[in-house]
């Protein structure tokens, strides 16, 4: 069963740190999505008291596993009440592909992308 699950620590992830020029922030962290013990992907971001800034992500060309990659990393930001996402690093492809930022690469509020379907049924 695939798990979005926020990993303990950096191990197998430190190139990648390192590429990102974050091998000293020690508040940037992964987030793996894995299915027993095999990854299919991940973020990176790190979360601050006003946004979340969002390095990278890996999903393959699975659009599904980078949708639910994103809202998971985005959904532990808002359940901090943070509401700004900043996507960094050409993190903002896969948002774009989702179409949750259009222009530029923040999006602002991050609970609209939590509560867009509450009334579908009703349209």
């Amino acid at each position: 069963m695939l798990q979005i699950i926020k990993k303990d620590g950096r191990e197998g992830y430190e190139e990648i740190f390192e590429s990102l020029s974050l091998t000293d922030n020690p508040a940037a962290s992964v987030s793996e999505a894995k299915d027993g013990d095999k990854v299919d992907g991940y973020g990176i971001y790190e979360i601050t008291p006003e946004e979340i800034k969002i390095y990278s992500f890996s999903y393959g060309d699975d659009l599904v596993l980078g949708d639910g990659i994103i809202r998971s990393v985005l959904f532990l930001a808002a359940l901090k009440g943070i509401e700004k996402a900043e996507f960094l690093n050409g993190s903002d492809e896969l948002p774009k592909r989702l179409k949750l930022i259009r222009d530029g690469n923040v999006l602002e509020p991050i609970s609209d992308i939590f509560g867009g379907c509450e009334d579908c049924k009703n349209k």
